[in-house]
């Protein structure tokens, strides 16, 4: 049997933020969604990279866990690169349609979900802090849903040189509806009403429409993005009587030919050129066997010759800096660092492990002492030094 798909992807900047900080592909037969982090703009520049990274990784062939593996890369080289961005990640939550079986890889808090018969299931695991502690069996599930800090990773993409990537396969039937959201939309919307809003649509864009439209009447704090993709049996040659994007789900046997929904073509070059983000969707691209005028090919040789010094510099003390932490303070909130308390010049030798809604002013004379030491840890001392500072849940 061949499967077909109709979807539609909609992103939407909320009612409480500057910026649109997410980022997506929707270029059957791959699907990504990614929610930046990192304050200003950082977290707006890093879900772009990572889109692009992972549609022109894939194009060229590489295996979903490997594209993966290149976007954080790429989003951490930049962040190390770049004082203005150091610090900065996004999650990644995306899903290759390969005939009959949906593969994804998962890195944070976005989520991936299957309405099938009326049932939503959720797929992917949240990588917070509130997330391990219901896994543990120290939260329920209703408890996390409300609790102060819920939205605290422990597991983004870009944030360390390397990352764990979750990949997981599931079954698909005609009639199965995937959903891969940011947490602006599953955050504000409870399960059951995805899972009426999914069912109760068969077009995918009024579906995606009705979930932003209901985040935004719950609050709206967050960027909203959903992508959904609705699955149908097609007849032999793949295709179906429909309106709408429908597309055949099979991996082409050219990959390098699949392309980005928006603003341009994937690029299946290996080293992408840095962006600037389109927000709430695709970030531009290189159409693929376009030819650059010299300005640029230089421009790219050049920061290619960057990153690879900057990669140069990262591997001889990347098992220094991955095993060395310290509590310190972003924008007057407390943070634990993953690395070295110092800087070389414009590059610093740490980043951002752990967020803190807890304000360093709220801390006694002795407790921001031992803050303002930045002495460093092992991981586990430091997050022990985060609990006794009242950073953890």
């Amino acid at each position: 049997m061949t499967l077909v798909t109709q979807h539609a992807a909609l992103s939407d900047i909320g009612l409480h933020r500057q910026t649109n900080e997410d980022s997506y592909v929707a270029a059957p037969p791959l699907f990504v969604v990614c929610d930046g982090m990192g304050g200003a703009e950082a977290g707006e520049v890093a879900s772009a990279i990572a889109v692009e990274t992972m549609a022109a990784r894939f194009a060229a062939g590489d295996a979903l866990v490997a594209a993966a593996r290149a976007a954080n890369e790429a989003v951490f080289a930049r962040a190390s690169a770049r004082v203005e961005e150091s610090g900065m990640g996004t999650t990644l939550t995306a899903v290759m349609v390969d005939g009959e079986e949906g593969r994804f890889v998962h890195v944070g808090d976005s989520r991936a979900y299957r309405l099938r018969e009326g049932r939503l299931e959720l797929l992917s695991d949240d990588h917070t802090l509130v997330g391990e502690m219901v896994r543990e069996g120290r939260l329920t599930v209703e408890e996390a849903a409300v609790h102060p800090h819920r939205s605290i990773l422990s597991r983004a993409l870009g944030t360390e040189a390397t990352v764990q990537v979750d990949e997981f396969t599931t079954d698909l039937r005609p009639g199965d509806v995937l959903l891969l959201c940011s947490d602006g939309l599953s955050g504000e919307v409870p399960d059951d009403g995805l899972r009426d809003l999914l069912a109760a649509h068969d077009d995918p864009t009024e579906a995606a429409a009705g979930l932003i439209d209901a985040a935004r009447a719950a609050g709206g704090h967050d960027n909203i993005t959903a992508v959904v993709i609705r699955l149908l049996a097609g007849d032999e040659d793949g295709m179906v009587e429909s309106e709408g994007s429908t597309q055949v789900l099979a991996v082409p046997a050219g990959a390098a030919d699949a392309g980005l929904e928006g603003d341009g073509e994937s690029d299946p070059a290996p080293e992408p050129a840095p962006v600037e983000p389109s927000a709430g969707g695709v970030a531009p691209v290189v159409p693929a066997g376009s030819a650059a005028s010299s300005p640029a090919r230089r421009r790219l040789a050049l920061l290619v010759a960057v990153l690879a010094l900057v990669a140069l510099l990262g591997v001889a003390g990347v098992v220094v800096v991955n095993t060395c932490y310290f509590v310190g303070v972003d924008d007057g909130q407390l943070a634990v660092y993953s690395g070295l308390p110092w800087s070389l010049g414009p590059l610093d030798l740490h980043s951002v492990y752990l967020r803190s809604a807890r304000p360093y002013v709220l801390l006694d004379a002795q407790q921001q002492a031992l803050v303002d030491a930045r002495g460093v840890r092992t991981k586990d001392g430091a997050l022990r030094l985060a609990e006794d500072l009242g950073m953890l849940p």
